[in-house]
């Protein structure tokens, strides 16, 4: 059983069952995302000979482009006051990643260094985002109305965010990856 499978178990028998389908519906929407935001990783940055580092997630990525991200949506959702849960939502995801992943970056090593290295990366980033998004759901939920949730299956199922903004950041990221720092993957 794959983990998105487990969060909608989780959902369907837990108390959070009063939301509707919509949501359930913006779950799969999102986890039938990976392959395609792999791709557009892999075209987006590695392509641009961007040689990505777990560091550059707190120098630039975090502030330039999650930041932002979160602030629209809650403008979109109309629940500004949850944005800081939101931020702290995606600080500690981060941190799991980071803990997690980083490991495999030893030696030098970018998350672009080959496709091996870029495909494993991207598992272990998939499998830790789900598993600590999960420990989150008390934040999510009280947002997931049926109409606010409808709205946001309506986005995730347009172009927009998937080939516009999220290749947009990338490519704004890629233009500045080499010059964020150190490449030293150990000082985490």
């Amino acid at each position: 059983m794959h983990l998105h499978d487990l969060l909608l178990v989780f959902l369907l028998f837990s108390p959070v069952t009063a939301i509707g389908m919509s949501c359930f519906r913006v779950v799969s929407a999102l986890v039938g995302r990976p392959t395609h935001l792999f791709n557009k990783f892999q075209s987006e940055i590695c392509d641009a000979g961007c040689q990505p580092t777990i560091p550059h997630w707190d120098l630039w990525t975090r502030n330039n482009s999650f930041v932002p991200a979160v602030r629209h949506l809650m403008q979109r959702m109309n629940v500004p006051h949850k944005e800081e849960a939101l931020l702290k939502m995606g600080d500690d995801v981060a941190l799991t990643i980071k803990a997690n992943c980083a490991p495999m970056l030893g030696g030098g090593v970018h998350i672009c260094s080959d496709e091996e290295t870029l495909a494993g990366f991207g598992n272990c980033f998939k499998r830790n985002f789900l598993k600590a998004s999960i420990k989150h759901l008390p934040i999510l939920i009280p947002m997931a109305s049926d109409e606010t949730c409808r709205e946001q299956l309506e986005f995730l199922q347009g172009d927009e965010l998937w080939e516009v903004t999220i290749p947009q950041n990338m490519r704004d990221y890629a233009k500045v990856c080499d010059t964020l720092g150190p490449n030293d993957h150990d000082e985490l």
